[in-house]
């Protein structure tokens, strides 16, 4: 039906902007009249879904959507994360995926291709390694690890290997880099394991402060980024919270069982 579908896209338009948003800016987005627009955040106010600022009068997710959320995680980690990575699919036609630390390495563990068989993309094999140096996914747990765990994994990951011209291979410029990604909090590969493509990927920051996963989204170079510019990374991030709420060492298992 029209009216849901409508709604859910003022949902999602909601949902995508973290400092909130007003009429005339939702209307827009959702392609909604503003008269409409303004008469269904009315009704999603008045269950808690929305809340509305009374000074800005921007509109911001409410306390019943994310009770919802919390009771729909419940259902397990694995379908949990599967829902998260499938609506970023769904919303940006991208491939997305999660690498996490196992053993020695960092590899794939749950790889989502788009869905958009007229959409040029890239997609990476699940239990794909990463390439320490050069790969998005692995830089964005590398900056965020101690230095000497750092340096296990970059080793048995093959040190600081050269794919295109474009990656780093020298230990001042991976150390500088490690230090922008801090700074920017997610890390980008451009062109660096592969000419015409780039790789965006956050950290999942557990509550203690450890990173032992990522999410990435991989494709055409050029629309990578400026998806990325876009509003994808504060998605990126939004899924990332919700699966660092989960387990530590457990989100490998939750989607590749016996891994």
């Amino acid at each position: 039906m029209q009216i849901i579908s409508r709604t859910v896209s003022i949902l999602e338009e909601v949902a995508r902007r973290p400092e909130g948003g007003g009429l005339v800016e939702i209307a827009n987005a959702t392609s909604l009249p503003a008269a409409t627009c303004h008469r269904l955040l009315a009704a999603l106010a008045e269950d808690e879904l929305v809340q509305r600022d009374p000074l800005t009068r921007r509109y911001s997710v409410g306390p019943g959507l994310v009770q919802l959320a919390g009771m729909v995680t419940q259902i397990g980690r694995g379908a949990s994360i599967e829902a998260g990575m499938t609506a970023l699919r769904d919303r940006w036609r991208e491939c997305f995926f999660l690498a996490s630390v196992v053993d020695h390495a960092i590899i794939c563990v749950r790889s989502m291709p788009t869905i958009d068989p007229n959409r040029m993309t890239v997609t990476v094999p699940l239990g794909q390694p990463m390439a320490p140096n050069v790969a998005g996914s692995a830089k964005a747990i590398l900056a965020f690890s101690m230095p000497a765990e750092r340096e296990r994994l970059l080793a048995s990951g093959g040190g600081m290997s050269r794919f295109t011209e474009h990656s780093i291979v020298d230990d001042d410029s991976f150390a500088d880099e490690m230090a922008q990604i801090r700074d920017r909090g997610y890390a980008i590969s451009d062109e660096e394991s592969e000419v015409g493509a780039a790789t965006i990927a956050v950290p999942i920051l557990l509550p203690d402060g450890a990173v032992r996963s990522s999410l990435a989204a991989i494709g055409p170079r050029d629309r990578i980024i400026a998806l990325g510019e876009d509003g994808m990374v504060e998605d990126m991030f939004r899924t990332a919270e919700v699966i660092a709420g989960f387990e530590q060492d457990t989100i490998a298992d939750a989607l590749v069982p016996g891994l």
